[in-house]
């Protein structure tokens, strides 16, 4: 039986290595020959959903023995009105940085092309957003290591190593950031927007309202406004407020609703093994309130 003491560890190395899987699948597109660049991207997309669901799914109910609706992506009727609450929010969040950086005189606004045709953003840049990055990135972060994590170790522990793992990943991502203090910034803001997503699983014990909000975020997040020189970490450090702010709000917000004991660890689970037919039906989410 492995040790509760490295079940962070070993679970937080499944969800990198399974997440770096489901990208692995944009390699197998780029094979294809002929395709243009949008369609790349929607293909690429749909290809590594597919695979971070598939992946998912097998590590679920394969290896853990479980139901794959405890990582909170099952359809319901609320499904589709919080997926687009989140994405609202998402770009409200960006915007109201971006707003805040420019009062501050550190950049100035400047969409990007993509932005003025619509119908190319509303068939190319939004799907890519929630395929390539929003829908995988949840399942794995929020879906399978939250999930896990906070049925053996207190809140405020589960939320600490989601938000940092994901905001460490980050290290590689391709941005603005050119000196190590805005790559090390890039990262803090990476760690933000973790903790403001883990809140949107908490808040409503399902993925759609981060999964909103990530694809919301991404389609917006360094589109609108041209930081000055040197002025980068300016812009970063805007956004680390305002996504902290919204993260700290959500869960007052829902902290009112269902008071948390935050360094409480949860209690032991007594249901066994889900067998593979019928489905069992999903255990409640450990500091969750629908």
């Amino acid at each position: 039986m492995r040790s509760d003491r490295l079940e962070p560890v070993w679970r937080s190395a499944l969800t990198v290595a399974g997440l770096f899987a489901s990208i692995f699948t944009v390699l197998f597109v780029s094979l294809i020959p002929g395709m243009s660049a949008d369609a790349f991207y929607l293909v690429a997309g749909a290809g590594v959903t597919a695979c971070a669901i598939g992946l998912t799914w097998c590590v679920q109910r394969v290896v853990e023995g479980r139901s794959w609706t405890e990582l909170g992506l099952a359809v319901s009727r609320r499904a589709v009105g919080r997926a687009l609450l989140g994405t609202a929010a998402g770009a409200a969040a960006v915007c109201a940085a971006n707003a805040l950086c420019v009062a501050l005189g550190a950049a100035d606004w400047d969409p990007d092309a993509s932005l003025a045709s619509v119908p190319a953003w509303l068939t190319v840049t939004v799907p890519a957003a929630l395929l390539v990055q929003a829908v995988p990135e949840e399942l794995w972060f929020r879906g399978y290591l939250f999930r896990h994590l906070s049925e053996s170790l207190p809140p405020w522990v589960t939320v600490a190593v989601t938000s940092a793992l994901f905001g460490a990943l980050h290290i590689i991502s391709q941005s603005g950031a050119g000196s190590l203090q805005e790559k090390l910034l890039y990262v803090v803001q990476a760690t933000a927007f973790g903790f403001v997503l883990v809140a949107c699983r908490m808040a409503t014990g399902e993925l759609w309202l981060a999964v909103g909000f990530h694809a919301g975020y991404d389609m917006l997040n360094e589109r609108l406004i041209a930081p000055g020189e040197g002025l980068y970490s300016v812009n970063l450090i805007c956004l680390v407020a305002v996504l902290t702010a919204a993260a700290v709000l959500t869960l007052r917000r829902r902290q009112r609703r269902a008071p948390l004991d935050w360094r409480a660890r949860p209690a032991a689970p007594t249901t066994q093994a889900v067998p593979v037919a019928p489905v069992a039906e999903e255990r409640p989410l450990a500091g969750s309130a629908v």
